[in-house]
């Protein structure tokens, strides 16, 4: 079988909460979440990021098919595409707050406090990803088809599904933990690939059903997995005699929330006068307890920070120099050892550390404080306040390190082993209120769980050069993967021409008349057709035209655009560097500067909206003719098209 397209279908579920950045809109977070239509959304971006970090760690060197930038040779389109994903069932965003704790007073510093939108923990998603075959130029697609398609399996089902599955930000303080479940793999040739258009494009198309392929990796990667149960309640060293006293903890949630506690379902002291009375669904306090789906949560950050401030000290101790991150906002040095350990700006952290939500029985309690006069030894003023803190809880803590070398790995678990002994022996303090009888909990640490991945295989990208004998006779026109339309693409036999490229920037603001006006100066007057993405503007109240034939005048600020010819394409983009501008002209001589090129010829099909999909904003209706895509393909990949209408 002759294969089009490989699609896998997936469900995601949260570990942890997630935090994926979206556009400023109309919220007091720091840090929005992406947000599409009122909905939540998970950008197929974030999740194809996470995927193509993942492939880096076990496969050395990556084909270019699937990742590839401008310093390893001509961008080639990548053949693994990413949708973006929904909940499968109605979820709203909650905030996050984070602060940044000096390491000398433990107080909070000045201008590190933020928050951030996240979706809650157990949230599940509908995941797709396709590997599209035809993507590969044809000479390729032979050795470079069934890798692009393992490597992706293999991330999915090796790691993604075991746990191993890190998104959007935080990943190190506890956010972004995921698995994936209901993993499936359907192959499509030609025929079934038409079939399964033609059928809506269904997510489950059972008759295409292949088990999900993989291929081994071909660069050993070293993974080490802690768990370690934090416990607070009564602290008896002797279980046969009394308690000595009470452990407590307490971590505050987002200060929109910090007067309204959830009672969820643990149980809550009162007074012996009130034990008859029912526990409210929530109680009015002055700092509330941090909850998640019901029960106290323990963040990552509040584990990480501490960690960090324990071992700088022991480093300090040892006559080492340690850099505190907050003054210097976040510009630690590569050299610094904390840095080395737990990251800087320029470079992760091999540290990973979960949130973790209160497992079993859990009891907590709303305590009335106040400060005492010196003088009176009365209630000083005004100072008079409750609280809540947890009395009873245990919180499972997991603790990855990761990192391609045993050294550096095993330097990482003995650097947490000692941190980790630290608070069997009560001497590391989480939460708030450490000074004030909270935080000193009892940690009991497993066996470290060694889950390393090691290299079962060489692996060179193919060479033009090397192709077998009877692929390089092979007619350029039987390209696979052509679909039937009003034109026959065998008809159309590929050809040879020389293309030459010309890059630039653009210095005015990128608007749709604008780019026209420096198109028409290298195009000339002759124009097939124009695309656009339009600048998100929420002024809008109607879809823009994003798609024409004739020069458009629209003042729209958009990101990109294109403009065909029949044997040229100028395009633009809003870049990091600013707006970037390319031509690419097919020449019918050699000149200075030209690359030859495989000119072939593929009908373009608009697919319009399957059932259920949710419409876009700038999803104008464009109309349907018959349309060529004039491709000019390089000896690495395709290295641009443009539109040819066809006459018929």
């Amino acid at each position: 079988m002759n294969t089009r397209l490989t699609l896998f279908t997936a469900t995601l579920v949260q570990d942890s909460a997630l935090s994926v950045s979206g556009i400023d809109r109309e919220t007091t977070a720091d840090r929005p979440f992406a947000i599409v239509n009122g909905v939540p959304t998970l950008p197929g971006r974030a999740l194809k990021g996470a995927a193509v970090a993942m492939a880096r760690r076990f496969f050395d060197p990556l084909p270019r098919v699937i990742s590839c930038d401008a310093e390893s040779g001509p961008l080639v389109r990548s053949a693994w595409e990413f949708s973006d994903a929904t909940p499968a069932e109605p979820v709203r965003p909650v905030l996050r707050a984070g602060v940044g704790i000096r390491q000398k007073t433990g107080a909070r510093v000045g201008g590190i406090l933020y928050d951030q939108e996240v979706i809650p923990a157990d949230t599940r998603w509908n995941l797709t990803f396709r590997v599209d075959w035809s993507q590969i130029a044809l000479p390729l697609r032979a050795a470079l088809g069934p890798e692009a398609e393992g490597i992706l399996g293999y991330v999915l089902a090796e790691h993604w599904a075991k746990g191993r599955c890190w998104l959007g930000g935080g990943v190190s303080r506890g956010l972004g933990w995921c698995r994936v479940e209901d993993l499936r793999a359907y192959r499509f040739d030609d025929e079934r690939y038409e079939e399964w258009v033609r059928a809506g494009r269904p997510r489950t198309p059972a008759a295409c059903e292949v088990e999900v392929p993989t291929v081994s990796p071909t660069r050993s990667w070293y993974f080490r997995t802690l768990d370690v149960e934090i416990s607070f309640g009564e602290y008896r060293p002797d279980p046969a005699e009394p308690a000595w006293g009470l452990d407590m903890f307490a971590v505050g949630p987002h200060d929109a929330e910090r007067t309204v506690q959830p009672t969820g379902d643990g149980q809550w002291a009162r007074p012996a006068w009130a034990s008859y009375l029912e526990t409210p669904e929530t109680l009015t306090t002055d700092r509330a307890l941090l909850m998640d789906r019901g029960r106290p949560l323990l963040p990552g950050a509040s584990v990480r920070g501490p960690l960090r401030h324990a071992y700088s000290r022991l480093e300090r101790a040892s006559g080492r120099e340690v850099t505190d991150p907050h003054l210097v906002q976040g510009n630690v040095r590569d050299d610094d050892p904390a840095g080395r350990a737990f990251g800087t700006t320029r470079r992760s952290s091999r540290i990973l550390i979960r949130d973790a939500r209160a497992e079993g029985e859990w009891a907590a309690a709303k305590l009335h404080m106040h400060a005492e006069d010196e003088f009176s030894a009365g209630s000083f003023g005004s100072a008079k306040r409750d609280a809540v803190r947890l009395l009873k809880g245990t919180f499972p803590v997991r603790i990855v390190v990761e990192g391609p070398t045993a050294e550096e790995v095993e330097s990482l678990v003995r650097l947490i082993d000692r941190q980790v002994g630290l608070g069997a022996l009560g001497h590391l303090f989480l939460g708030g209120h450490k000074t004030r009888g909270a935080g000193a909990g009892r940690w009991c640490a497993k066996r470290w769980v060694i889950d390393d991945v090691r290299k079962a295989r060489d692996w060179t990208p193919p060479d033009e050069a090397e192709k077998p004998a009877e692929e390089k006779g092979r007619p350029d026109d039987s390209r696979e993967g052509s679909t039937s339309s009003s034109h026959d693409a065998t008809q159309t036999p590929a050809c040879e021409a020389w293309v030459r490229t010309t890059t630039g920037t653009v210095e005015e603001t990128l608007t749709l008349c604008t780019a026209a006006r420096l198109a028409r100066a290298s195009l000339g007057e002759k124009l097939v057709a124009w695309w656009c993405e339009p600048t998100i503007d929420l002024d809008l109240a109607y879809p823009p035209a994003v798609f024409g034939r004739t020069w458009p005048l629209d003042e729209l600020h958009v990101d990109e655009v294109a403009f065909f010819a029949e044997r040229a394409v100028w395009r633009a983009a809003r870049t990091a560097s600013g707006t970037r501008f390319v031509l690419i002209e097919e020449l019918d001589t050699q000149t200075d500067g030209a690359l030859k090129v495989r000119v072939e010829h593929t009908p373009a099909r608009l697919h319009g909206l399957s059932e259920g999909e949710r419409p876009r904003f700038s999803a104008a209706r464009t109309g349907r003719g018959a349309v060529l895509l004039r491709e000019w393909h390089a000896a690495d990949g395709i290295l641009g098209y443009t539109l040819v209408e066809e006459q018929s």
